[in-house]
């Protein structure tokens, strides 16, 4: 009898994530991503009970990635170094507001799935609290305006990433572009 081969949490991951961003949430199967892994689904069911599991548990695990990353943001001296790296990262993680408009259709159909959507839940605020001194740094140096909240700022920049990136237009041309209307608006100042 042969072997099954054994697949990592990493393999699962990096797969479910192409398959929902190519299929969806209603067009992932355990029994597309067994073929997509060169492996019979009860290797998967090993891992997760069900879709709902696993995509959950991969969607906190990606965003415990990016809030990684996040606080790196501390690491820059200075607040437009700062600045660049946080659009930077909302920018080239685009596919993220994508991720989290499925999280949100995923019924909570079992304990674990309930549990990972608390966890989910909790990013958006562990991000703006990451993030609001930096924007009150912005204020009091003076580089950004002082009367607007910082959730309604810190919102804005994370919406950003929602803005379609368009055929024709090259991630980092479509990227530079949301950057500049980030940082100083669509209107000629003449």
């Amino acid at each position: 009898m042969a072997r099954e081969r054994k697949i990592s949490l990493t393999e699962l991951f990096a797969q479910t994530k192409q398959l929902l961003l190519e299929h969806g949430y209603e067009g992932f199967t355990f029994g597309l991503l067994a073929d997509r892994l060169g492996v019979a689904r009860s290797a998967i069911y090993k891992y997760f009970e069900n879709k709902e599991e696993l995509i959950t548990a991969y969607m906190v695990d990606e965003m415990e990635q990016v809030f990684e990353k996040l606080t790196r943001i501390h690491d820059f001296p200075a607040f437009e170094e700062q600045f660049r790296f946080l659009l930077d990262l909302i920018l080239y993680h685009d596919d993220l507001h994508e991720m989290i408009a499925i999280g949100k259709k995923i019924p909570e159909t079992h304990p674990k799935v309930k549990e990972n959507k608390r966890r989910l839940a909790q990013f958006h605020e562990r991000m703006y609290d990451e993030l609001q001194p930096v924007i009150q740094r912005g204020k009091r140096e003076g580089k950004m305006k002082p009367h607007l909240p910082d959730r309604v700022v810190l919102g804005y920049i994370f919406q950003s990433a929602a803005v379609p990136h368009f055929p024709g237009i090259s991630l980092a041309e479509w990227a530079e572009s949301i950057r500049e209307i980030i940082m100083h608006g669509v209107l000629n100042r003449n």
